[in-house]
């Protein structure tokens, strides 16, 4: 008697609903996804958020994208029925990576239209959410909010400021944020908020040090030795702490600083940004949000070597893009302007 060939394991089965709300487009952008993944088609071609350089046009390999998806799958642990939202667009690195997820996971996916305060449904609980850090900080500041919904968050997209760290940290789950960009389809590190400042590499990513730069390197992804623009102190092949951004680094009597050290170290909303210095070339500018405690701020302060710590403090609202990082430059035209005032 022939047993015949083994009957293929069944594919998980993936469920996708559209919110009412959702706008025409945004039905089209995922569809857009899901057709191309029922296609078989070998490539994907999507954008650059321009956060690390002028936007440009990727073409991905499907085999790159599964391992991205994989290596997310596995360390989460999300599997067939489990429910998600969709509240990134699709055609940023985050949201495609979700809608892929969701297709190779199986998982029940609630499509929403993408808002600053992302729609909630109170009561509905959702086993993995991903969102930028300024919707966080919405919902978070949200009373009718509950974060006992989210039973995992992952950030990325964005640097999470301290203040929003602190707050974050005390939901009652866990919640992550994503070292990555388009180049290496989405998070190849993560960390948990309040859990410190080191990155763990997901399985297979290996990490070194070019300088000030971090390089990154994982065939699975078709990323071999990837020299990025961020600072990163390298604490082995697996772990590193994030420093800032090599593009945003200010020379200051020959020394460099990295803001985002300074703005870590202030645990308060605010900037640090570089204007022109006669005496020292750049100087750094202390830029708080309205009612911060200046003294409380200076005693953080000390903990840093004397060259590092701002040259004036500065106060104002804090300017915010679509994505949620501040903006920088508008911020240093205004303090440059502001203490040629003085």
């Amino acid at each position: 008697m022939s047993l015949g060939r083994p009957s293929k394991p069944r594919a998980p089965q993936a469920e996708l609903e559209f919110s009412a709300s959702c706008s025409t487009a945004r039905r089209r952008e995922v569809e857009d996804v899901v057709a191309w993944w029922n296609s078989g088609s070998a490539t994907y071609t999507l954008h650059t958020s321009g956060s690390t350089g002028a936007p440009k046009e990727l073409m991905l390999q499907r085999a790159h994208i599964e391992a991205s998806a994989l290596a997310t799958i596995a360390f989460f642990g999300l599997s067939e029925g489990q429910r998600s939202p969709l509240l990134l667009s699709a055609k940023t690195v985050g949201g495609f990576m979700m809608v892929v997820r969701a297709l190779m996971a199986g998982l029940k996916l609630d499509i929403l239209s993408v808002e600053r305060r992302p729609a909630t449904r109170p009561g509905l609980r959702y086993d993995f959410v991903a969102l930028v850090p300024e919707q966080a900080a919405a919902l978070a500041a949200d009373p009718k909010f509950n974060p006992t919904d989210f039973n995992c968050t992952l950030l990325g997209g964005a640097d999470v400021r301290p203040e929003l760290e602190d707050v974050l940290s005390k939901w009652p789950c866990p919640v992550y944020h994503g070292y990555g960009m388009t180049e290496t389809l989405s998070h190849v590190a993560l960390r948990q908020l309040g859990q410190g400042s080191t990155y763990q590499g997901l399985p297979g990513v290996l990490f070194a040090q070019n300088g000030d730069a971090l390089v990154v390197d994982d065939p699975s992804r078709g990323v071999h030795k990837l020299v990025t623009t961020d600072a990163a102190k390298v604490l082995s092949h697996s772990e590193f702490e994030w420093l800032g951004r090599l593009d945003g680094v200010v020379v200051s009597a020959g020394k460099k600083i990295f803001p985002e050290v300074i703005e870590a170290a202030s645990g308060r909303e605010g900037v640090a940004v570089s204007i022109p210095s006669r005496e020292w070339g750049q100087m750094l500018v202390w830029v708080g949000a309205p009612g911060f405690d200046r003294n409380q701020i200076a005693l953080k302060w000390e903990a840093l070597p004397s060259w590092q710590r701002p040259k004036h403090v500065l106060e104002r609202v804090i300017p915010y893009g679509s994505s949620g990082k501040p903006d920088r430059q508008a911020l240093a035209q205004w303090a440059a302007q502001e203490l040629a005032l003085r």
